[in-house]
């Protein structure tokens, strides 16, 4: 495990690294995420797949193989994302997975309250800490936010078919969700925005259990 201090500089070289990708992948997500509450469909759909398909591909090229070789594990980190990368692009192509803004109620309120926190509190989370801009951890190019924004989405999401590709993919981001901030994130680096994510898993998990009872 690396001190705190040289996690941190990782992530800071990165952002000067890719810069502006990381602003150009936030918007990208911001425009999906809002165009899919707006207009809910099998086409949007189709976009939030391919944006995390491409967002997941880079973090595990770019992010961990790339420019992340000073993390620990970092190939295995690279193959959980490439591997998300995959499994996204197959649900893209096969058409399987709906994403669905809950109508009314709880779980609408909920959907609705998640993608705000994750698409603003990670930012506002830098800017509060005093870190530079360089350090915040932002959705769409960071492993984490973009895991805690996919795991929203998959809480209002509708496997039509093949199910056992939404409970993969589901499975693998909860194996990046649940442990990492509890275990490493928050207590190793002071990560505390991870938080976000680890609620963000623990809501799927509690979503994946209603829905298989109601089914």
């Amino acid at each position: 495990m690396i001190p705190a201090n040289e996690w941190w500089l990782v992530m800071q070289n990165y952002s000067q690294a890719v810069f502006p990708a990381q602003i150009f992948f936030y918007l990208a997500a911001l425009v999906i995420l809002v165009w899919s509450c707006w207009r809910p469909g099998t086409f949007t759909s189709q976009l939030v797949k391919g944006f995390f398909s491409l967002a997941f591909g880079w973090i595990g090229l770019v992010f961990f193989l790339r420019l992340g070789t000073d993390l620990p594990a970092h190939k295995a980190q690279a193959f959980l994302f490439l591997s998300l990368a995959v499994l996204f692009a197959l649900d893209l192509a096969t058409k399987t997975t709906r994403f669905v803004l809950p109508p009314a109620g709880w779980r609408r309120t909920f959907t609705l309250t998640g993608f705000a926190v994750v698409m603003l509190a990670y930012p506002l989370a830098g800017l509060l800490s005093g870190r530079p801009p360089a350090r915040w951890i932002i959705p769409g190019s960071y492993p984490c936010p973009t895991t805690a924004l996919a795991l929203v989405f998959m809480a209002a999401a509708l496997p039509v078919k093949r199910r056992w590709l939404y409970l993969v993919s589901l499975a693998l981001l909860l194996v990046w969700a649940i442990p990492f901030p509890l275990m490493i994130q928050i207590p190793k680096f002071g990560v505390y925005e991870d938080g976000i994510m680890l609620a963000s898993g623990l809501y799927s998990l509690g979503m994946l259990a209603i829905n298989r009872r109601s089914s």
